[in-house]
């Protein structure tokens, strides 16, 4: 786990990053994975937590 910029966590196949953008009011959130299948999967995983 990092806090450096936003939120960091790496996991075995997979990792994401959530933060504030800079220079818009919005929130960003970059998820890659060894598959795309797993990232899809643990993008909805996580915006369903934000939502």
């Amino acid at each position: 786990m990092d806090h450096s910029d936003g939120l960091s966590m790496t996991f075995d196949g997979w990792r994401f990053n959530i933060r504030s953008s800079n220079t818009e009011p919005v929130v960003r959130l970059n998820v890659e994975a060894i598959e795309l299948e797993l990232m899809e999967k643990k993008t909805q995983e996580i915006l369903s937590l934000l939502i």
